[in-house]
């Protein structure tokens, strides 16, 4: 797959034209005559330089053209698009431009290339708070050169249910909470974290009780045990960072981290994937 780092090492040109200087970034060449797809070696100093070498990589109904104006900094979403319209005909090439007119393009597009990270979290709310901001990132294109696709894993609290039943706090929007209600059960069942059951033997320290631990980083059940590199989160901030669970790398970071410090992690999480490869 050829996939430019970035759009400013990729020039246009309307009419193929052979002897013009190109900008000293330029690595490729689209050519709308054709059209054409060029490797661009140059030559000399200054913004402007002499084309030493063309290396032809696709040409006519090799290249396709996508007609709508695409986030060119998601790489997720062009390599989805590129390999879609490569299967449906012959093209193995697709430029794409963006709202700021540039132009960027995909040849041979390849899917593996996509680096999958399982979200690991509870719910509700819904969508939960870890998968929401990691929504939010993607749509401002903040994590788009990452080239990666996440995959939600999320326990729902709402399996837990029966009498004698306790969740952490009222933020859940179950009920009864620890935060909220007294504990009337002579045996309740406690489902939250650590942090939980130890705020509930402070007030009843002589009550015998049940837990269920719903931290995605200890948590037994079944969809909280990634089969992939993973982020989640934890209410105990010394845990943020490199992590691992069932055989799998991951990253933690604290329960009401927000937007700016999950970006981090998330970041720090593939430079550590990428550089395993």
């Amino acid at each position: 797959m050829i996939f430019p780092q970035d759009y400013k090492f990729v020039g246009i040109k309307d009419r193929e034209s052979r002897g013009e200087p190109v900008y000293f970034s330029t690595e490729y060449l689209v050519s709308r005559d054709g059209p054409r797809l060029y490797k661009v070696e140059s030559q000399g100093s200054g913004f402007m330089r002499e084309v030493a070498a063309l290396q032809l990589l696709a040409g006519g109904e090799e290249i396709a053209f996508y007609s709508k104006v695409v986030d060119t900094r998601n790489r997720t979403l062009l390599i989805d698009l590129a390999s879609e319209i490569c299967r449906a005909g012959k093209a193995n090439t697709v430029v794409f431009q963006g709202p700021d007119e540039h132009i960027t393009f995909v040849k041979d597009p390849d899917p593996a290339a996509i680096l999958e990270i399982e979200v690991l979290d509870v719910s509700p709310p819904d969508p939960p708070w870890l998968v929401y901001s990691l929504q939010r990132l993607e749509a401002c294109s903040m994590l788009g050169d990452l080239a990666v696709r996440f995959l939600p894993r999320t326990l729902d609290l709402r399996r837990f249910s029966g009498d004698g039943i306790y969740y952490p706090c009222r933020a859940s929007g179950l009920a009864p909470t620890l935060d909220a209600d007294p504990v009337r059960a002579p045996r309740p069942l406690i489902v939250g974290c650590e942090v939980s059951r130890e705020i509930f033997l402070s007030n009843y320290p002589d009550r015998e009780y049940d837990f269920i631990n719903i931290c995605p980083l200890h948590c037994r059940e079944e969809i909280l045990q990634p089969e992939k590199p993973f982020i989640t989160r934890c209410c105990r901030s010394e845990r943020r960072g490199r992590t691992a669970k069932n055989g799998q790398p991951g990253m933690a970071v604290h329960w009401g981290d927000g937007p700016h410090k999950i970006a981090e992690a998330v970041r720090c999480l593939v430079e550590d994937l990428r550089r395993s490869q």
